[in-house]
């Protein structure tokens, strides 16, 4: 697959991505479940062999000396349930597709773009904002979740703007702003039309009409989910270890559960490193893992019930390909 934009911006901004500095193989196992993961039921939501879903990008970086992946959203559903929009790889371009998750039927192209990077639904499900790299800028889009295949530009230029996401009323849109080594997160207010500036993080998260989750870098070179209540101008760590890194993090619809994606450590039984889902209480207790998967199983988000959990997973599948799955969640 050819990412040439991502693999530059790797190289400059490598905080885009989580790591943990530990050697790392994965194995493509095509089973679906594994017994740890007894009493769960797993649904495939998407088919590798009629769309090619976009890579997370996990890989072994050998000059860093740590597994490193993409933290920033590659599927996104609104808040009834109903919409799926998520990142496919079609013709060498990376574009957004939709579906309904109501009804069993094919999916609609919603833009004719070449560099992708991540994606969000807006909470009706009509809107859809995105980053798309150009050389070494990225910038946030939006269009049509329904039709019509004109696209707004929100970004200014020569900027480096990830991973939006849509505040619970719809009328922000929230993302992290590359400045320098570091990253900021940032708003759009789309009825004003301006911007604002919170805190250093990435990958923001809503919880409520005045918090969000985001990652941070610690100073074991890992990453930790951290709460930001923006309102109140506080801040405190959830979920930090000094020998792996949380990403992605995701609150659940009554705000007493984050879902993650975090690296698994080898041990006696588990011979080699990978990605899996974990569960933490919004304080930071009861740290749970709930994927035990070879494969990869990353980019958790919850369903509108809050009592299922869609992700995308390397299971099922032959030669490691991504598909969308769903969980039921039970603790």
């Amino acid at each position: 697959m050819k990412r040439k934009p991502i693999l530059l911006l790797l190289i400059a901004l490598t905080i885009v991505f989580g790591g943990c500095e530990i050697e790392s193989e994965v194995s493509n196992d095509i089973r679906v479940y594994v017994p740890e993961e007894g009493g769960i039921n797993f649904e495939k939501i998407t088919d590798e062999t009629m769309e090619k879903l976009t890579s997370p990008g996990v890989s072994y970086s050998s000059n860093e000396n740590r597994l490193i992946w993409w933290v920033n959203p590659l599927f996104s559903i609104s808040s009834d349930g109903n919409i799926l929009a998520y990142n496919v790889f079609k013709n060498e371009k990376r574009n957004i597709f939709i579906k309904s998750l109501d009804i069993r039927g094919s999916s609609t192209q919603r833009t004719t773009r070449t560099n992708v990077n991540d994606v969000c639904i807006s909470p009706d499900g009509k809107i859809i904002c995105f980053s798309e790299t150009d050389d070494l800028s990225s910038r946030l889009y939006t269009t049509s979740a329904i039709q019509g295949v004109m696209v707004t530009q929100v970004s200014p230029v020569n900027v480096q703007d990830y991973g939006p996401c849509y505040s619970k009323d719809g009328k922000r849109i929230f993302f992290s702003r590359a400045d320098g080594n570091n990253y900021l997160i940032w708003s759009y207010d789309l009825e004003r039309g301006s911007f604002s500036n919170y805190c250093y993080g990435m990958n923001p998260s809503i919880i409520n009409d005045e918090e969000f989750l985001c990652t941070r870098k610690n100073s074991k070179n890992n990453y930790e989910i951290w709460r930001i209540n923006f309102v109140k101008g506080t801040e405190s760590i959830v979920l930090s270890q000094d020998n792996r890194s949380f990403t992605t993090a995701s609150a659940s619809p009554d705000g007493e559960w984050i879902v993650c994606v975090g690296n698994t450590l080898r041990n006696s039984t588990m011979k080699k490193e990978n990605l899996d889902i974990y569960v933490v209480r919004s304080d930071g207790s009861h740290l749970t893992q709930i994927t035990y998967h070879h494969g990869h199983d990353c980019s958790p988000v919850w369903g509108a019930d809050g009592k299922t959990i869609y992700f995308m997973s390397q299971r099922g599948t032959k030669n490691g390909e991504y598909n969308i799955w769903k969980m039921n969640f039970d603790l």
